[in-house]
């Protein structure tokens, strides 16, 4: 697992200021021209990567190393490019097709003029995606951010002052062969740290006379600046001991051996910053998964615990609830996020046990209503989901991803009413026991729900089996069932209270 470090380059002088941001400028303007060529010869036979990158360096004064970077930057852009036009293509596929949906089933006269325009707006989107799919394009892609283009578009700032802003950036890959970087590299003199930095002002030697009457190769040499880097470590007001894990420590150590590591300068504001990505070594797991195991069901509000034997036998619940987390910020979010990360692996380590969670991954392919659509948008699962797995990885706690499939579903219908809990300790029980590959089995309760169905079918009465060999399709139609019986009182707070009418409901 990487880890990254933000640091700050601390008192640069004017002198090598300037040499910064001209070399970010260079760097930039060398990604945006590589990503150019290679969005141009996305299909091209005979197209060789290698030989942009030499066009690059002689373009834009980079040396070999730097210009490789910024055509590894450019080609990740373009990767991702195309990852997120199939996404964009699902997504509205899905809007569209609920959309129709609902015109099926009939709209109100008063509501029918704003979901034909919302209809037309998704299906010009569509159109536009599947264009470009269509036509091997991708989006057009705009450095340094909408924001600063549409500013830049109405005159609220300065040409020069978006040029800054879009060329902002310069990266440079590690390489253990090279003591870790061979551009950027964090050197130690007399306790202090540096960033050594290799700028784009070169001086060449020219080939000499050998003894033996050949002549050497011209270099050409680079000029190196030295500039002091803060790298963040907090300290603890009362016992001067490191709050948390110590970063600091293991990229040094990482600095000492020569390991390689990223370092990526950033310029906003005014100041200079570097994020250092490097490797964490793994902590040997120590709380594992062998007796108990806490299943976790992820939610906008908080994190559901369950925690069973390796059995699969009920052993506690408790909900981790922060009703912050819907209206905080950004910032104070992920402060949140991680302080429920440290409660989850505080609780497996006393218990001695591993964690396990579920593998979400959500798709924006339909509309919702405002308010659900502000907690879907804020619901952070993929930063808490990223925070507990590292943690466990730090503090050497086994952690194992399961399908999220129906586990709100199972937990409702087979576990709230018989240990006491709500549906999202019921999901995270059956996340829990999912880890350790136990089949939940619909209980004899809800076997009524799998009696043929008499449908006529070309003049001819016949019964459709309802019993499927799928685990997943069993549920799916214990589901389905609950809703056509119950219609709009299908949500988990009426099952689990009228249990009872539901089974009398269920056995008539």
């Amino acid at each position: 697992m990487k880890a990254t470090l933000r640091c700050l380059l601390y008192n640069p002088s004017n002198e090598d200021f300037e040499l910064i941001s001209d070399m970010m400028n260079h760097f930039c303007k060398a990604k945006h021209f590589a990503y150019k060529r290679l969005e141009e010869n996305r299909f091209t036979e005979g197209f060789k990567i290698h030989e942009l990158s030499k066009s690059v360096s002689e373009n834009y004064g980079l040396n070999s190393r730097q210009s490789k970077d910024a055509v590894e930057q450019a080609r990740q852009t373009m990767i991702s490019q195309v990852q997120l036009l199939n996404l964009r293509i699902t997504e509205y596929e899905g809007k569209v097709e609920k959309l129709l949906k609902k015109f099926d089933k009939g709209v109100k006269l008063e509501q029918r003029h704003g979901l034909i325009t919302k209809l037309n707006k998704r299906l010009r989107k569509l159109c536009t995606y599947l264009t470009h799919k269509t036509n091997n394009t991708l989006p057009s892609v705009i450095f340094g951010g909408k924001e600063n283009f549409y500013n830049r578009c109405k005159g609220t700032i300065s040409k020069e002052d978006y040029q800054l802003r879009r060329n902002n950036q310069f990266v440079s890959r590690g390489d253990k062969t090279k003591k870790g970087n061979p551009n950027l590299r964090i050197v130690i003199k007399d306790t202090n740290i540096y960033l050594e930095i290799t700028t784009l002002e070169s001086t060449k030697m020219d080939s000499r006379l050998k003894f033996d009457g050949s002549f050497t190769k011209s270099k050409i040499t680079y000029k190196k600046i030295l500039t002091p880097i803060y790298i963040p470590q907090k300290l603890s007001k009362k016992t001067g001991k490191i709050n948390g894990f110590n970063y600091k420590d293991k990229l040094l150590m990482q600095v000492v051996n020569e390991n390689s590591y990223q370092v990526e300068l950033l310029l906003r504001d005014g100041k200079i910053y570097a994020h250092v990505t490097f490797e964490l070594e793994k902590t040997e797991v120590t709380n594992t998964c062998h007796n108990f195991i806490i299943g976790i069901d992820t939610n906008p509000d908080g994190l559901a615990l369950t925690m069973i034997d390796n059995k699969g036998n009920y052993k506690w619940h408790y909900y981790l609830k922060n009703t912050e987390l819907l209206t905080a910020s950004s910032t104070r979010r992920v402060n949140l996020c991680g302080e429920l990360a440290k409660s989850v692996v505080w609780a497996s380590k006393t218990y001695g046990c591993g964690i396990a969670v579920e593998d979400l991954e959500f798709i924006n392919d339909k509309d919702v209503h405002s308010k659900i659509a502000r907690k879907t948008s804020q619901f952070c699962y993929r930063l808490i989901l990223t925070m507990i797995e590292s943690a466990c990885y730090k503090n050497g706690v086994e952690f194992i991803k399961v399908k999220a499939q129906y586990t709100s579903k199972i937990g409702l219908y087979k576990y709230c009413h018989q240990y006491g809990m709500d549906v999202h300790n019921g999901a995270a029980m059956v996340i829990a026991r999912r880890s350790y590959g136990f089949k939940e089995k619909v209980p004899k309760l809800y076997k009524g729900f799998f009696k043929p169905i008499p449908i006529i079918k070309d003049g001819k009465l016949t019964y459709t089996n309802t019993t499927y060999s799928n685990e997943w399709s069993n549920w799916s139609n214990v589901s389905a069932r609950f809703k056509m019986i119950l219609q709009k009182d299908c949500y988990p707070g009426f099952v689990i209270k009228n249990r009872k009418d539901i089974r009398d409901m269920i056995l008539a």
